[in-house]
């Protein structure tokens, strides 16, 4: 039997980071930043990226023989669930994860620094996620996430990931996006050159697993958000939490939320020992909680009501987020494809 709940010292450390994020970082920021002139400013989240470097979150599943902290896949995972509550920017995850890529043996001339620098906070880096599904990373168009302010950009394909100078984009333009808390650049991926950094699937999986707890982080603070608001909200003389059908959408918003954290949990644990079949949870992993996510977003919105389809109500950044990382290290929609011609880890041989 697997235990999946926390020890001390993982619960010392969630709450460390959470404490820091509702300080810092409250989702309220976001509410606060939707006016005209600040959609078209970079994320203020990267103003904290020092200071997150200085809690050792960046570098926390880095050995310590390579200049980390010395936890493992595990803490991390607990840290962007965390991330995900509070809908911090992508850029912070890619920046955990730029940190492996560069801290690997055999890495370029001067990548030890490197390394020090992203784990400290003073290089950033920003995700970038294709246009179209193609898997291939040369000639290929992406969204860059969050990439103003950004030195580096992580692009994460099937089977690879690579970190490239933001410089070496081409044809970036600034567009849209859905989010207005998240800038948002398409740019076309030229001929990789020697400044580039890349890892093989490995690097993959760990970034769906991030990606996994940061919607898992989502799926609950949504829950959570509906939860508080029908304690309070009232109509014919009651609170609307005491009525049947409110109750029921909380209960499954709860069941969608532990089940996504159960099995990121155990494709981590999966990832971490090596197990055969990682690759295999890893993707359910990404599927069920992107599922849990978006659709407790959702769901969070109904039970809010009037004030739950307004700008002011910071209940539609849950939605647009999960949309958003639901393209992170493989959609949906593709994981599944992957998923049915994978091999089932209960398949008998």
């Amino acid at each position: 039997m697997i235990d999946l709940q926390p020890s001390s010292e993982q619960v010392q450390i969630i709450d460390s980071v959470a404490g820091f994020l509702a300080d810092r970082l409250p989702v309220e920021r976001l509410v606060a930043t939707q006016d005209a002139n600040a959609e078209a400013e970079a994320n203020q989240d990267y103003t904290a990226l020092s200071e997150i470097g200085e809690l050792g979150v960046l570098g926390l599943g880095l050995s310590e023989e390579q200049g980390g902290v010395g936890y493992s896949l595990v803490e991390e995972v607990l840290v962007a669930r965390e991330f995900g509550r509070f809908l911090v920017s992508p850029g912070i995850i890619a920046t955990m994860l730029a940190v492996h890529l560069v801290a690997r043996p055999n890495e370029q001339a001067g990548a030890a620094e490197f390394a020090q620098s992203l784990q400290t906070g003073s290089i950033a880096v920003a995700p970038a996620v294709a246009v179209t599904s193609d898997g291939n990373l040369t000639g290929s168009e992406f969204y860059i996430l969050d990439g103003a302010p950004a030195d580096w950009v992580l692009v994460v394909a099937e089977s690879s990931a690579c970190l490239v100078p933001r410089a070496d984009w081409k044809e970036r333009r600034a567009i849209v996006a859905i989010d207005p808390s998240v800038t948002l650049e398409r740019a076309q991926l030229g001929n990789l050159n020697g400044s580039h950094h890349c890892s093989d699937a490995s690097l993959v999986r760990r970034a769906r697993l991030l990606a996994s707890a940061y919607l898992v982080g989502i799926a609950e603070a949504a829950q959570e958000s509906s939860v508080a608001y029908v304690k309070i909200r009232e109509q014919f003389g009651q609170p609307i939490g005491a009525f049947q059908s409110v109750k029921h959408r909380c209960a499954d918003m709860l069941t969608r939320s532990s089940a996504a954290w159960s099995l990121t949990l155990f494709a981590a644990l999966s990832e971490e020992s090596r197990s055969s079949d990682a690759g295999f949870q890893v993707m359910a992993a990404k599927i069920i909680a992107s599922d849990a996510a978006s659709r407790n977003a959702a769901v969070n919105i109904q039970n809010h009501g009037g004030i739950g389809f307004t700008r002011e109500h910071h209940a539609h950044l849950f939605v647009k987020r999960a949309h958003m990382f639901d393209l992170i290290a493989g959609s949906s929609a593709l994981l599944k494809k992957r998923l049915l011609s994978a091999d089932s880890p209960l398949r008998v041989t």
